[in-house]
């Protein structure tokens, strides 16, 4: 049995609260699955036996949170629809340090390949538009730099991807420090926990510490990840307390106020 749990981290004081017996958060209905069957044609034709998919990056080469949730579920989409090809462990790109790579170079892809043994990397850019995120995947040889494919793909706005996004949600004030300056604490009033998945295993507890922007009327904000052990527990961690409701923090004039406020979420291993 897997018990989880979460608290505000404050810098004077510990509000902790435990969460059993709430319903799971909604599922969220974002995978990348088409991009993945669109892709799955190109991976066999090329007889690609792995492949590594690293975080994606913003138009300006940077890497951003949205970035690493979207290759996230992009190799878990590859997984399903290209299932003769292996494709390598996020954790041991993280582990490796190499999650990131803005420039995919000759010898950056070759590191790849001679640290995970896998023929192609895929990467890729997004691009905030109007309507959404274009996001562009290539898939390139890690032998000779070649690239096999390139596709640009559609994402419309969602609350969970512009959580993530460099914007956050929607522009609003900066946020006041929760629990500093007569700043008082939100109080979180529905708060189910993560939802548990197979894709992980432990023997000792671990957390996810999120910061996140409170708005004035008790949901989230944005969405940064400060420490995580791994892509699985950062991407529950986030899609759960994006859905999250709070009582606001009220500000020095005892109004509702933004407030940013890191949120510990623990994943604790326990038998039954």
């Amino acid at each position: 049995m897997i018990g989880r749990s979460a608290r505000f981290l404050l810098p004077t004081f510990l509000l902790c609260f435990a969460l059993p017996g709430f319903a799971r958060a909604a599922a969220l209905p974002i995978d990348l699955d088409d991009l993945a069957a669109r892709l799955a044609p190109e991976i066999d034709k090329a007889g690609v036996h792995s492949i590594a998919v690293v975080d994606f990056v913003a138009a300006d080469e940077k890497p951003t949170e949205l970035g690493w949730y979207l290759a996230n579920k992009l190799s878990d989409s590859i997984v399903l629809k290209s299932p003769a090809t292996l494709v390598v462990d996020r954790l041991q790109l993280q582990q490796l340090g190499i999650v990131s790579l803005p420039v995919l170079v000759p010898d950056a892809l070759k590191r790849i390949g001679s640290s995970t043994h896998a023929d192609t990397v895929a990467s890729g850019k997004i691009e905030t538009t109007a309507d959404g995120y274009l996001l562009t995947v290539a898939l390139e040889r890690v032998s000779d730099g070649s690239t096999i494919t390139s596709v640009a793909y559609h994402l419309p706005h969602s609350r969970m991807l512009d959580l993530l996004s460099p914007a956050g949600d929607h522009a609003s004030a900066k946020p006041a420090r929760a629990g500093v300056m007569g700043v008082g604490v939100p109080e979180c009033l529905y708060c189910p926990v993560p939802a548990e998945t197979k894709r992980w295993r432990m023997n000792q507890g671990q957390n996810v510490i999120l910061q996140v922007v409170i708005s004035a009327s008790g949901t989230a904000e944005k969405i940064n990840v400060v420490r995580s052990p791994g892509y699985v527990l950062s991407e529950h961690a986030a899609e759960a307390v994006s859905e999250w409701k709070f009582r606001p923090a009220p500000g020095e004039d005892g109004k509702p106020t933004v407030v940013v406020v890191p949120i510990e979420v623990d994943f604790k291993s326990s038998r039954t």
